[in-house]
């Protein structure tokens, strides 16, 4: 499948997230100082969105009980949950955010 067009940078906040729907897939880009990531709307422990969690670096936090996932690599931090969410590689091409969600 490869790299699509998901959205733009103006599209997303300078911190924060949105998600977009990607092939029947809900896919969060998040923004902050540390780039711009893409990973599934889902945390594996309560199986809530993630859309709306504080995005701090490379993380964001479930907005439902505060676990941090690391944006790089869908690793958890804590005790709740031990399994990662999947992470999605992103190119910038000028202001055109593009994903792969084929892997």
């Amino acid at each position: 499948m490869g790299f699509l067009q998901v959205a733009t940078l103006g599209d997303l906040p300078e911190t924060g997230s949105r998600a977009f729907d990607v092939l029947g897939k809900s896919v969060l880009l998040c923004r902050s100082s540390a780039g711009v990531f893409a990973v599934e709307n889902m945390c594996s422990h309560a199986f809530s969105l993630l859309e709306g969690g504080k995005v701090k670096g490379p993380h964001i936090f479930c907005p439902l009980h505060g676990i941090r996932f690391d944006l790089r690599t869908g690793e958890p931090n804590g005790t709740l949950t031990r399994k990662p969410i999947a992470v999605y590689p992103v190119r910038i091409d000028g202001e055109a955010v593009l994903v792969d969600v084929s892997v």
